[in-house]
């Protein structure tokens, strides 16, 4: 088995879909990367607003194979009837999938889950199906960190302690991550897995430096949700750059219609209209653009697990700006970016005033770096070896 092709079965929680193109983007990338040297399936079930029936997408492409089932919304206002039925609607809907995949497939060598839940609850009817397949499990989720504190409600207790018990190892992508886990008593074999960058869609455009002074083009994409981004507080440090006299403009990506509608009304608020823009959803070849066309890209969250941002980031030869959180000290080398010490506002600001892009590595030293530790064929590898030492 060690040596062979791999068999495997994806089974998601999170995955881009209609009401969000991003959510589990590096979810995807995981599966595409390993479709690289083995055969992938992923599913993928999700209920949505605004439609009227059940639909089935698929994407076949070479040894990747993808289906997203995306159906009506459950709406039964009385709550515990409404959880019952919205349990055993996600449910069903995902054996008819896993029943498909069975006509298709002799059997799989694994099956891997990524992020627990709600995804673990077909993951046992999966394993009943193939019962020959070792269990492999990704967890992204910040929600068994203390700050977060997302991690309650009995069924993701009861389900997220079962299959962890089940699987053969969990894959974590920081240290951190796996030690709230344990700290939920959730024991197993943990193992560190990185994220992936295409770094044939993010890489620098040019070598040529930025020497234009006269203004800061600062670049900030994520979820946009607050209590993790933090992006409050980014409005705050342009605001105090522009009271500094800094010329410096602040671009934003990404999609939140729970929470831009605030934050626009805060930057109306401190007169920062013409120097802060949100631009909504981009795709990963809009975003490299962006990149490619800033001086320096800002994060200032209070928790992440590996941003792939900040490694976007660094293969466009962009440097960073970042608080110090997750794994960003094992991401951001010495001169390809700054992690600050204190995670305030005043430090972040002082850092931006004095920013020099001469004072960083070359562009193509930095993508170099990703490409050697990121890239799809270092990822797949990387995982691949995983496998093979609990196969």
């Amino acid at each position: 088995m060690l040596n062979k092709k791999l068999n495997i079965l994806f089974l998601c929680s999170w995955f881009p879909n209609p009401e969000n193109k991003s959510n589990g983007i590096f979810i995807k990338h995981h599966a595409q990367v390993l479709a690289m040297q083995h055969n992938v399936t992923v599913l993928f079930v999700k209920s949505l607003d605004n439609i009227s029936k059940a639909y089935t997408t698929t994407v076949t492409e070479k040894n990747y194979t993808e289906q997203c089932l995306f159906y009506p919304k459950v709406k039964i206002e009385i709550p515990f009837l409404s959880s019952i039925k919205k349990f055993s609607s996600y449910l069903s809907h995902y054996k008819s999938l896993l029943n498909n995949t069975q006509k298709e497939n002799a059997s799989f060598d694994i099956i891997h889950l990524n992020t627990i839940f709600p995804a673990a609850i077909p993951t046992f009817y999966a394993l009943k199906k193939y019962p020959q397949a070792k269990l492999f499990i990704t967890e992204h989720w910040s929600g068994y960190y203390p700050e977060d504190k997302n991690y309650k409600g009995f069924f993701t207790k009861l389900f997220t302690k079962k299959i962890v018990k089940k699987a053969t190892s969990v894959f974590v992508i920081n240290n951190r991550l796996q030690s709230a886990m344990e700290n939920h008593n959730l024991v197993s074999n943990y193992e560190l897995v990185n994220n992936t960058v295409n770094t044939t869609v993010f890489y620098p455009v040019n070598s040529d430096i930025n020497t234009n002074e006269n203004i800061l083009k600062i670049l900030h994409v994520s979820s946009l949700v607050n209590r993790e981004k933090n992006i409050v507080d980014i409005i705050s440090i342009v605001e105090k750059l522009k009271a500094n006299n800094v010329n410096c403009n602040l671009t934003i990506i990404g999609e939140n219609k729970d929470e831009q509608s605030f934050y626009e009304k805060l930057i109306s608020e401190k007169k920062l209209k013409d120097i802060i823009i949100f631009i909504g959803y981009k795709t990963q070849t809009e975003i490299a653009c962006y990149l490619n066309n800033s001086d320096v890209f800002l994060l200032f969250s209070n928790f992440e697990g590996m941003p792939n941002v900040l490694l976007e980031s660094l293969a466009c030869g962009l440097p960073v700006i970042t608080t110090n959180v997750g794994m960003v000290t094992k991401m951001i080398p010495e001169k390809m970016g700054i992690i600050l010490k204190t995670n305030s506002i005043n430090e972040c600001v002082t850092e931006l005033q004095k920013y020099k892009r001469a004072s960083f590595l070359n562009k193509e030293a930095m993508h170099q770096h990703i490409e050697i530790t990121y890239s799809a064929l270092a990822v797949s590898n990387q995982i691949t070896s995983l496998y093979q030492k609990y196969l």
